[in-house]
């Protein structure tokens, strides 16, 4: 049943945000009594943090696994930024998140740090096999492919711009490892 109450708590927050949906609002999607609710959960917000730390969770396992299947680097680097959870957040309910649950969003902030330290692990062993350049800046390389990805998750962005995700990653693969001038100019 706690699953349950959490994934019915992820669906109202995508359709309403953390602070307007209602513990009615599940108990009526579930068809069980509210008190129900409290035997897992004291209050509202220990419900939204349990649903944080539990997409968190399995953000970081999807990500270590998906990695792990890949085998070329820019596949593992790709897996990385990509990796997606079955929660998946919406922008706008992040920043509700950051305004009105710090402590969740600080666990956020760890989740994305450990999703980029894996990106320059890859980077690094790509410099150390020979598969990327040796005068990369790793930092700067890592800050870019991380917000890059992260705005290209944007739904409005990808509507706007008439691609899918797939087709923005090629793109993003396109330019990072090709550059933007002509081949003619390089030479």
């Amino acid at each position: 049943m706690k699953d349950r109450i959490i994934e019915s708590c992820g669906k109202y927050i995508n359709l309403h945000g953390v602070k307007r949906f209602t513990l009615d609002d599940i108990a009526k999607d579930l068809s069980i009594a509210k008190r129900t609710i409290y035997k897992y959960f004291k209050s509202k917000d220990e419900l939204v943090s349990e649903f944080v730390n539990t997409s968190i969770k399995d953000n970081i396992e999807n990500t270590i696994e998906a990695v792990n299947k890949e085998n070329t680097l820019i596949d593992k680097i790709n897996a990385a930024l990509l990796s997606h959870h079955k929660y998946e957040i919406p922008l706008d309910i992040l920043e509700e998140i950051e305004k009105h649950y710090p402590n969740d969003w600080k666990n956020i902030e760890e989740q994305r740090s450990f999703k980029l330290n894996i990106v320059r692990d890859l980077i690094k062993e790509g410099i150390e096999t020979k598969e990327l350049r040796s005068d990369i800046n790793i930092e700067v390389l890592s800050l870019i492919l991380e917000r890059t990805t992260r705005a290209i998750l944007e739904y409005n962005f990808l509507i706007e711009s008439n691609l899918n995700i797939n087709n923005a990653v090629k793109e993003i693969e396109n330019i990072l490892l090709y550059g933007i001038l002509e081949k003619s100019k390089v030479d």
